[in-house]
């Protein structure tokens, strides 16, 4: 697989080869989900405790990220907003990026308004390993 981040081109075989942006602001869960993506052996995961950090990230590193994993509440900048940014910005490159949004919410509502930015999938704390795994792996295919 071929994913374009940043203008630039680079090969994705495997769920190992991804480079993640994981945007989460409890330090708790932050420092987890790591972990959790450690274990799988992805290539790269970037920390961003909100929105802003995460724009920072992208703007110094985007070609690195294939995938965010976003909260959708935070402090400063959260997911919606972090969305938003990424989906309406002119000329933005990494408009396309996928994201999966995290979050303790079950409402439709929610739902809802993540899914008009366009997210990629939706995982609900508490976040297995295997979730995880399933999540990427549907990117993944999706991207092919």
């Amino acid at each position: 697989m071929v994913v374009e981040a940043g203008g630039r081109t680079r090969q994705v075989r495997t769920v190992h080869d991804l480079g993640v942006l994981l945007v989460e602001d409890d330090d708790f869960t932050r420092k987890l989900i790591y972990r959790l993506l450690h274990d799988i052996g992805l290539r790269t995961v970037f920390e961003a405790a909100d929105g802003i950090q995460a724009l920072d990230i992208l703007r110094k590193s985007g070609e690195d990220v294939d995938v965010v994993i976003c909260d959708l509440e935070m402090p400063r900048m959260g997911g919606l907003d972090l969305l938003h940014a990424l989906r309406t910005a002119t000329g933005n490159p990494l408009a396309d990026l996928p994201v999966l949004v995290l979050t303790g919410h079950r409402e439709a509502e929610v739902v809802k308004r993540a899914i008009a930015y366009g997210i990629s999938g939706y995982l609900v704390k508490p976040v297995s390993k295997a979730d995880l795994m399933k999540r990427l792996a549907f990117v993944m295919q999706k991207r092919q």
